[in-house]
């Protein structure tokens, strides 16, 4: 019983090292006012970025948004666009139908995770008719962006949009 006791004892300054060092270690990145700041300016513009693209009615601006890596996710009402080819299919068929297209965010949401990453969910009011005149999206999308600078370069890494209920 001593020795279980004595090797316990020797293990117990490890143990305790690793209580304090380990959740430190995994968790987010602690950002300073400035960089939180700076984070959330950034994301914001990666966000009117999405609104530009879609205005531009340019599949390949809109598709230069996202990460080109097997990673990305997007998700559309129920259904899980898993590559960027998929994405680009089902986009690349909407873009055909966009007469004009402009619109704000109401309300964004902006969390800064680290000097390169962030997520972003704002409501889109749009502006926008198809081909044929009649008003696409009329109460407005929900989308939430999970930002990741790779490269240099924010891209979105995962995606998710809901159509929005009317306004209260």
């Amino acid at each position: 019983m001593q020795d279980l006791v004595r090797q316990l004892a020797r293990l117990l300054p490890i143990v305790c090292l690793a209580v304090v060092a380990l959740p430190a270690a995994g968790g987010a990145q602690e950002l300073s006012t400035v960089q939180r700041a700076a984070v959330a300016d950034t994301i914001r513009i990666q966000a009117d970025r999405f609104i530009a693209a879609i205005a531009s009615k340019q599949i390949d601006r809109f598709m230069e948004l996202f990460a080109t890596e097997p990673d990305l996710t997007y998700v559309d009402n129920g259904r899980i666009y898993p590559s960027r080819q998929a994405l680009a299919t089902a986009a690349g068929g909407f873009f055909t139908r966009i007469g004009s297209a402009g619109g704000a965010w109401e309300s964004p949401r902006i969390l800064p995770l680290s000097t390169s990453s962030g997520a972003f969910t704002g409501t889109f009011r749009p502006r926008m008719v198809d081909t044929a005149g009649q008003p696409l999206w009329v109460d407005g999308k929900i989308w939430t962006f999970v930002y990741q600078r790779r490269a240099g370069n924010w891209v979105i890494v995962q995606a998710h949009e809901v159509n929005a209920l009317p306004p209260r």
